[in-house]
């Protein structure tokens, strides 16, 4: 026969099955009790319906990440840390909105030939350098592997950069190539797309508000809606790399010398 529960075990279920905080919680609401009525508060304002579940939690940490999974299918998701729960205390949910953000930093740029898909990539070869430099060795490198040689030079004399890339292409089916130029630029005016983790560490971090985290959804929607976008152009690319990169190129070229033609003429 199975051995049964020692008096213990019994006493924590029932406590449980009340509703009674568990002893870290406890420990938790005594050391650390402003955080913890932060903690209540930001439960009470943005999930309250998930007040119980939450609660239920029988650590700290567990109880900040499930807070941070439900908040997440409602509004924006939150830093990994604290939807894994791997933190040290309510603090650090609660001191500020402990946001993700997908800016494109220097050290990211210099990733994507060996980081992100040849489509990325091929429209990063495009697109005017942030940082005014040549397009890298690296990429170009990285570029030849799908598009030949040829074709490369002749996108190397694009140099899009943003302003030049929504004149150009915006109204078109390439248009998130512009979008791209916006990604690298960090100009897309959205929050998520345009900061980096350097720039919001050296930022003042948003605050636990009601209108602060709507804004933040709309701009997260936003940010959403538009990186699928992105992904949806980048399979079509890399499902025909050389002949397709070789249709944007042209369309591109052909662009840019009416523009010049116009302009001649005035």
């Amino acid at each position: 026969m199975p051995e049964a529960d020692g008096p213990i075990i019994i006493l924590g279920n029932k406590l449980s099955s009340l509703g009674v905080p568990s002893l870290s919680v406890l420990i938790a609401q005594i050391s650390d009790s402003e955080s913890y009525a932060v903690f209540l508060d930001l439960v009470n304002e943005f999930l309250p319906e998930r007040r119980q579940e939450i609660l239920h939690e029988t650590t700290p940490y567990a109880q900040v990440a499930r807070f941070a999974g439900y908040f997440e299918d409602r509004y924006f998701p939150l830093d990994q840390i604290i939807r894994m729960g791997d933190v040290e205390s309510y603090d650090e949910l609660t001191h500020h909105i402990p946001l993700i953000v997908m800016g494109i930093s220097w050290d990211d740029y210099e990733e994507i030939t060996s980081e992100c898909r040849p489509g990325i990539q091929l429209m990063t070869y495009l697109s005017f350098n942030p940082w005014g430099e040549e397009p890298s060795v690296s990429l170009a490198e990285a570029c030849a592997e799908h598009v030949p040689q040829d074709l490369l030079g002749r996108a190397a004399e694009i140099q899009l950069e943003p302003g030049e890339a929504h004149r150009l292409l915006d109204g078109t089916q390439y248009e998130m190539v512009a979008h791209w130029a916006d990604r690298i630029h960090c100009c897309t005016n959205n929050f998520f797309l345009d900061n980096d983790y350097e720039m919001l560490m050296n930022s003042m971090p948003p605050d636990w508000d009601r209108e602060t985290v709507e804004a933040l959804t709309r701009q997260w929607q936003q940010a959403d809606a538009a990186e699928s976008r992105l992904n949806d152009f980048v399979e079509w690319l890399e499902a025909a790399p050389s002949s397709r990169f070789e249709e944007l190129v042209n369309f591109i070229l052909e662009k840019k010398e009416n523009e010049s033609r116009t302009d001649r003429r005035t």
